[in-house]
């Protein structure tokens, strides 16, 4: 407006014949330049009005000059009307444009993924403080430089290979890869990089959203480890099941033929008394087996006693040597005498087990597994953690792999294992710990790589009163004096056998069968033996319907379970006896005479 005005001032002070009036035409362009059509518009009428104006002034009104010169004035003050428009359509695009950057700027700023790009030869443009968060490096330190340089070594390839692909138009995502943070710390991430392109759809740089899942993949592998444990530990339950099914039937059949052996072993001479002997020593060896199945489906009984570790070690090694492989030896060396430890003989195999266990994957080339036994006398020491005496020592070695320090230093952690996950729970080497814990003892290891492992178990040896170790020596079983003992058993073999070992040793035993219970005088009844699963009905829910009538009635347990399980599924106290099967007439007769007597010490 000021533009015109004064052009129209010095047109005014001009000869009319000069006709420069048509100058103030020169005010709508200028205008243009503030993208305002309704400005243009503005001063083109003021320019209109002034060049009119000045013109009729000077008397050229009505006139062709006049007419030409006021055209050309809307002339172009219609088409810097039109610049303006578009003048003022790129302004805004701009402005939009700028203001998405910026908001996308800040988006990318804020986001908790790292946000990179890149040109297509590999080097950093932008990087955001997601970035520097999960790597370390500042932006500074990174932009102008190539991606290569802060990647893992040997990704080089794997880098042009993604840009050759951007080059071309398309994305790259990865679920899963490996890069290294400024410290050196290994992290994983997901990756997902898309081409930039120009106004002309040309690509130019690429882009990558990079998102840390260091933490998501840890959590994801100990909820796998669970699951798999769980499912492990489901399965071996299962097959305990089975294992100990299994067992307690064979139990029911070995009492029969054990007892029976021992029935005829007094009517038999000759070489047929030395068939009864092979027939009772098949029966002891299947008699032992069971129990390394009760063992494995950990139902063994729980009761400690002195037991000799010779006799176990021995024993144990006749299974474990089937177990183990051909091409593992397992050689037993047992100490000369007796080595009585107080322990339960279950837990002492289920340590034998998982040693032996352990050694034989220890060598899976083959190799030699050696069990020893011996006794030592510690004296006082403040390294060692057991007090003065004398220890009965089980070893366990091996010529397997050996193992690190570091290994040996979390041997005995639970679910520590260097075993693949299908082969090894981290259970075994804990559980064994905590039995020779429990028994008193202790237990070290010794390990080279390469060249094999021994572990040591101490325990205490059982002494007498003198000071003198000491089995426990087996007593004459007491005779009955006719009182009434009612069996109850659904295998009528094992019940006959019970009833005439009974009858044999001065008792008056009876099948339950042979009156019914509802007529049945329970107050002559000096003891009930029954079996604790039966079809139908169980042992302890028996006892309970025959203690409704008489509180104090005494029961004596059979079972070919363990004692520990039998007890958790019954609720048996552990003030009840249970007999285990299979079992002789000494160990029945036993356990009535003790259930007796301490029924007549108590006054029943």
């Amino acid at each position: 407006m000021i533009t015109v005005t004064v052009l129209g001032v010095f047109v005014a002070l001009q000869p009319a014949r000069m006709l420069l009036f048509g100058m103030l035409a020169i005010g709508p362009p200028l205008a243009v330049t503030s993208a305002a059509p309704s400005g243009v518009l503005l001063v083109g009428g003021y320019a209109f009005a002034a060049a009119f104006a000045i013109s009729t002034w000077q008397g050229l009104y009505g006139t062709a000059d006049q007419v030409l010169r006021l055209l050309l004035v809307v002339a172009i003050t219609v088409i810097s009307c039109g610049l303006a428009r578009y003048h003022q359509r790129l302004l805004q695009v701009s402005i939009e444009a700028t203001w998405e950057r910026e908001m996308l700027a800040a988006v990318a700023e804020q986001s908790s993924d790292a946000i990179i790009t890149s040109t297509l030869d590999g080097v950093v443009l932008a990087w955001n403080s997601a970035a520097q968060r999960m790597y370390g490096w500042s932006a500074r330190e990174v932009i102008g430089h190539r991606l290569t340089d802060i990647l893992p070594p040997g990704r080089e390839a794997a880098v042009d290979e993604a840009l050759a692909q951007l080059a071309a138009g398309g994305e790259v995502h990865l679920e899963e890869t490996a890069r290294l943070h400024k410290d050196g710390t290994p992290i994983l991430v997901s990756v997902t990089v898309w081409p930039i392109r120009d106004q002309n759809g040309v690509v130019v740089a690429g882009a990558a959203t990079e998102r840390d899942i260091t933490e998501k993949k840890r959590r994801e592998a100990e909820e796998r480890a669970v699951r798999e444990r769980s499912s492990r530990a489901a399965k071996l339950e299962s097959l305990g099941q089975l294992a100990g099914g299994i067992a307690h039937d064979f139990n029911n059949l070995l009492a029969i033929i054990l007892n029976y052996a021992d029935f005829l072993a007094d009517q038999v001479t000759g070489e047929g008394a030395d068939d009864l002997v092979r027939i009772r020593k098949a029966a002891e060896r299947a008699k032992s087996l069971t129990a390394q199945l009760l063992v494995f489906a950990k139902r063994e009984p729980t009761q400690v006693e002195i037991i000799d570790l010779n006799q176990v070690v021995t024993e144990a090694t006749e299974l474990l040597s089937r177990t183990i492989g051909k091409n593992v030896e397992l050689v037993c060396r047992p100490a000369t005498g007796e080595t009585p430890v107080r322990a339960n003989r279950g837990r002492l195999d289920q340590i034998l087990l998982n040693l032996v266990i352990n050694a034989r994957d220890a060598m899976p080339d083959g190799g030699v597994v050696v069990v020893g036994t011996d006794s030592v006398e510690l004296g006082d020491s403040l390294t060692d953690p057991l007090p003065r005496g004398r220890y009965a020592r089980l070893t366990v070695s091996d010529t397997g792999c050996g193992m690190t320090p570091e290994v040996r230093e979390r041997l005995f952690e639970p679910f520590f294992t260097t075993k693949p996950s299908d082969r090894g729970t981290g259970l075994g080497l804990a559980t064994v710990y905590g039995i020779v814990g429990d028994a008193g003892g202790t237990i070290g290891v010794d390990s080279t790589p390469g060249v094999g492992t021994t572990f040591r178990i101490l325990l205490p040896l059982a002494v007498a009163s003198d000071g003198t170790p000491k089995v426990e020596a087996e007593h004459e079983p007491a005779q009955g004096h006719g009182e009434l003992i009612m069996v109850v058993e659904d295998d009528e073999h094992v019940q006959d056998v019970v009833l005439r070992i009974l009858r044999k040793n001065g008792y008056r035993a009876a099948a339950l069968g042979e009156e019914s219970l509802a007529g049945m005088d329970l107050n002559e009844v000096a003891l009930v033996v029954t079996d604790t699963l039966m079809r139908g009905c169980s042992g302890p829910a028996l006892a309970e319907r025959l203690r409704l009538r008489r509180p104090d009635l005494r029961v004596l347990y059979m079972s070919g379970y363990g004692g520990a399980e039998v007890r958790r599924m019954h609720g048996i106290d552990q003030e009840t006896p249970i007999l285990q099967k299979p079992f002789t007439s000494v160990e029945l007769l036993t356990v009535v005479g003790e259930v007796l007597a301490a029924a007549h010490a108590n006054g029943a």
